[in-house]
């Protein structure tokens, strides 16, 4: 058995194989490669319909460069925050004191910076306590600008008739609860309710008073007495037998 060895390059032109049957070259360029074309497939999703939007490119972040770092406060946080100054009168919650300390450390605060944040808490804390003691006092001063709108120079008078009523009609005990929850609830300033107990107290209000020295004729009058004066009635009224006693 003899080896047969394979060999890919061209025959010589003295070889058999390089030749025709007619003798002549047979043409040794090797054959031209031969690709079958393939269609290149059409991306889908690109009408404007179906087109899937791409994801934002996100730009590398710049590291900021040493010397625009901003140097922090110096000091920073102390190891423990010294008082912190308040209006007078204001109260820290301690509980609430302790949390925003806390706070100040975590963040960095120094001493100066944390007083700044205390200073605007505590400012609109009062601006926030006092609102409605302000929006009272306001509407109290209304009611009595339409008091006086209402009852004019007669307002001290009907106060006056008003502060007799009550004593009249009312215990002491009750008279003062009274009053009390005029004040408490700034009834005694609203001018329906003032107007409304100037009516309903007007039959506990007395007449007027009787002039010192002044005599009632009717009240010294005898029950059958004649309603005109006799003529010695009327020569003599200041004897004691003509006033009819």
């Amino acid at each position: 058995m003899t080896d047969t060895t394979v060999t890919t390059d061209p025959p010589q032109g003295n070889q058999p194989e390089a030749r025709m049957v007619d003798g002549t070259l047979k043409d040794q360029n090797p054959p031209p490669e031969t690709t079958t074309p393939t269609l290149e497939k059409k991306p889908e999703g690109q009408s404007f319909l179906t087109k899937v939007p791409e994801a934002p490119k996100e730009e590398p972040k710049e590291e900021p460069k040493p010397e625009d770092k901003k140097p922090d406060a110096e000091g920073g946080a102390p190891e423990k925050y010294a008082d912190f100054k308040v209006p007078d009168g204001f109260k820290f919650d301690e509980k609430a004191l302790t949390e925003a300390t806390t706070a100040f450390k975590e963040l960095g605060l120094s001493q100066e910076k944390a007083q700044k944040l205390i200073d605007t808490y505590a400012k609109n804390t009062q601006q926030a306590i006092e609102a409605p003691y302000k929006q009272w006092a306001d509407l109290q001063k209304e009611w009595l600008g339409d008091i006086h709108d209402r009852f004019g120079s007669k307002a001290e008078t009907v106060r006056t008739d008003i502060s007799k009523a009550i004593d009249s009609a009312l215990p002491p005990s009750l008279a003062r609860a009274f009053r009390g929850a005029l004040d408490l609830t700034g009834a005694g300033t609203n001018p329906d309710v003032v107007e409304a107990l100037s009516i309903m107290f007007k039959p506990f209000v007395e007449g007027p008073s009787i002039r010192p020295g002044g005599i009632s004729p009717e009240a010294n009058k005898a029950p059958n007495a004649p309603a005109a004066p006799s003529i010695a009635e009327a020569l003599y009224p200041h004897l004691v037998p003509n006033r009819g006693s």
